[in-house]
């Protein structure tokens, strides 16, 4: 499976992994079970995009079931796929066991965000949460995936993020760079 997955994982559509039965059980090999929770990452990435949902109870969540070859992934492999996921950079558990599957990396959006304040003129400008939500990277992102992009900002010393009540008394300021 290892090799499948590296060789020929491009070639392979979401229907033809979720079609392949040995998918469906944890492999005991190291490199292999690494290569098989990548391939379910992707899915579960690709799943969430097709649902436009982020947020994944990862106990009931569909993906991880095909009648059809009646197969499905295991308590225990639904909790390996969401460790790896989140090792990997692209989820979060949540509070309530859910899953927060990121639409994208904290630090890309980040990058994005900057690039967009100078591109747009806003450097050395304070604007609120609310309003970087109507325009440019933010529109549409969730709201954890924007503090997480947010924060990475903050701690690459590029913006101070103040906090108020609401989103719309929350605010950005974006530094110049030096």
């Amino acid at each position: 499976m290892a090799e499948l997955a590296a060789a020929e994982e491009d070639a392979w559509s979401d229907e033809d992994w979720q079609a392949f039965p040995p998918l469906y059980t944890l492999q005991p090999h190291a490199a292999t079970r690494e290569a098989q929770l990548n391939v379910w990452i992707d899915l579960l990435w690709r799943w969430c995009k097709a649902q436009n949902s982020w947020t994944v109870d990862v106990a009931s969540c569909d993906v991880f079931v095909n009648e059809t070859i009646n197969r499905r992934l295991d308590e225990n492999g639904r909790r390996e796929v969401a460790k790896a996921a989140c090792r990997a950079g692209r989820g979060e558990l949540l509070e309530n066991g859910a899953l927060f599957v990121l639409e994208q990396q904290p630090k890309d959006l980040a990058r994005q965000l900057y690039e967009w304040a100078k591109a747009t003129g806003r450097l050395g400008g304070v604007f609120t949460l609310a309003e970087l939500d109507d325009d440019g990277p933010l529109a549409g992102a969730d709201a954890r995936l924007r503090t997480a992009a947010l924060d990475a900002l903050e701690a690459a010393d590029r913006c101070a993020v103040f906090t108020g009540a609401t989103s719309a008394e929350a605010g950005v300021k974006f530094f110049r760079e030096e």
